[in-house]
């Protein structure tokens, strides 16, 4: 089962990839990362492929969707350092701590063509809808644009070319705290030390102020024409659209909040074991509730449904465009790769025979 409506979804605690399906938020499938028992796992996806990272380890491996199994595998450095990017046929491993940006073949993650050199401590590494990788540069106060080198015709085939920045443009004073969320077509950029969040699409730039009273944080991916900056510290999130901005003011508790995502019209703010589902109006229309989450949720959008998984936890959630929300029970067995029926109970042992008085 492959196709737009498949989501691969990591399970810590067993150190396994799930296969969901969006329509019927059922698991087909199960497998095994090697060695990855309680280890994060950041995951990158088109229909066809996975290019999966063990933060823990380091190790990156190139999986098939149809199969979950696995056909190449790498070493990178440990740590939050480092993340992976996957748009179509174009892998890419981004050392943001290097500033280093190395196009790979997903097939057998091999370099392709030289790497694109930045200043150490960039920020993102994030495809918009038309294939292009962005990332911010702090020490410049500069967003860049990369567009990916064709595949050889095989993975094992020589000669190809180099990904190439296309793309640079000021958005903030050198030094700044920057974040960036890809678009549709472009990025947004967080401008967090002056409260400002610039939008660049083709050759057009918008400039939004925002009564930030706390560090915002971004998507790092956001669909459509609205834009979500959420403030931890205070619990808002101010909604940026070609008409404006409006502030959400999510209801609780603790300064825990995870970016927020709009998805076909609602805004979904992840909390402790929580999403906070609220209407274009701002008005709260659902809370959708995961027992036992025991950390972040993972907010992902992709064709037509929004997956929300619990990596510590056995559940996920799908929500389609219509906002009906399915569970998805990750350790299902029933599957192929699901755990085996445990073992019964030997047979007790006979029972001696009676000896009766003689």
């Amino acid at each position: 089962m492959t196709g737009v409506q498949t989501c691969a979804l990591p399970i810590s605690p067993k150190g396994e990839l799930a296969r969901a399906n969006g329509l019927t938020g059922r698991v087909d499938t199960r497998v095994e990362v090697p060695q990855g028992r309680g280890h994060v796992m950041q995951v990158a996806q088109t229909d066809r492929l996975v290019v999966l990272r063990d933060v823990n380890t380091g190790r990156v491996s190139s999986l098939d969707l149809a199969t979950l199994q696995i056909t190449a595998a790498m070493p990178t450095t440990a740590g939050l350092g480092v993340t992976v990017a996957l748009h179509e046929d174009a892998a890419f491993v981004v050392d943001a701590v290097q500033g280093i940006v190395q196009q790979l073949d997903p097939r057998s993650l091999t370099p392709i063509g030289e790497p694109v050199h930045y200043p150490p401590g960039i920020v993102g590494g994030y495809f918009d809808g038309t294939g292009r990788l962005w990332v911010a540069v702090p020490s410049e106060g500069t967003v860049s644009a990369v567009t990916p080198a064709a595949l050889p015709a095989s993975s094992t085939a020589t000669g190809a070319t180099s990904p190439r920045q296309i793309r640079t443009v000021a958005v903030a004073e050198p030094s700044h705290d920057l974040a960036i969320s890809a678009l549709d077509s472009g990025v947004a950029v967080l401008d967090r030390t002056a409260g400002a969040l610039t939008v660049v699409r083709d050759d057009q730039q918008l400039v939004v102020r925002l009564p930030l009273t706390g560090a915002g944080a971004l998507p790092s991916r956001s669909t459509g024409d609205q834009i979500a900056v959420t403030v931890a510290e205070t619990r808002r999130v101010h909604v940026v659209d070609a008409d404006g901005v409006r502030e959400i003011l999510v209801p609780g508790s603790g300064n825990r909040l995870q970016a927020s995502v709009v998805w076909a019209g609602r805004v979904y703010t992840a909390d402790d074991g929580m999403i906070y589902v609220f209407d274009e109006a701002g008005n709260l229309v659902d809370q959708i509730q995961f027992q036992g989450a025991n950390g972040p949720l993972e907010l992902e959008v992709r064709e037509n449904h929004l997956f929300v998984n619990a990596p510590n936890s056995s559940t996920a959630r799908v929500v389609d465009d219509r906002h009906r929300v399915l569970v998805v029970d990750k350790y299902a067995n029933d599957i192929l790769g699901g755990d085996p029926p445990p073992t019964p109970p030997p047979p007790p042992p006979p029972k001696k025979p009676t000896v009766g008085k003689p």
